[in-house]
């Protein structure tokens, strides 16, 4: 994933390095601030649809348990949506909304990146 010039910019001139801002983010998570996972994808060349992994495998990087990054993609981030009682979760009655994916995230989170299928409420997508 390539950032932004303009994102690149404004960091430095802020004094803010790449490592910063990872420690930023790993503050954030010890401080117990509940994140939800985010790419602002679909804004631009820089950041095309089908990149949240990538933030994934940042929060990973900046020492997040990737239990807790998969979690601030799916279940915490259909709670703060308030659609936390139909989707963010493999469980019954929920919407069945899936990424079949060759691995363990929870051991390499980068098998995100390579998706096998993809269900939005039980019908394959991809």
């Amino acid at each position: 994933m390539v950032t932004p010039p303009e994102v690149v910019e404004m960091a430095a001139r802020a004094g803010l390095s790449e490592a910063a801002l990872r420690e930023g983010v790993a503050t954030l998570h010890r401080a117990g601030v509940r994140l939800v996972a985010g790419s602002d994808a679909g804004l631009g060349p820089a950041k095309p649809h089908g990149i949240l992994p990538e933030t994934l495998v940042e929060y990973v990087a900046c020492g997040i348990p990737a239990t807790v990054a998969l979690a601030a993609a799916t279940s915490v981030g259909a709670e703060v949506c308030g659609l936390g009682r139909r989707k963010g979760r493999a469980r019954t009655g929920f919407e069945a909304d899936l990424l079949i994916v060759d691995g363990d995230p929870t051991s390499d989170i980068t098998v995100l990146r390579r998706p096998l299928a993809v269900y939005r409420a039980g019908v394959p997508v991809r």
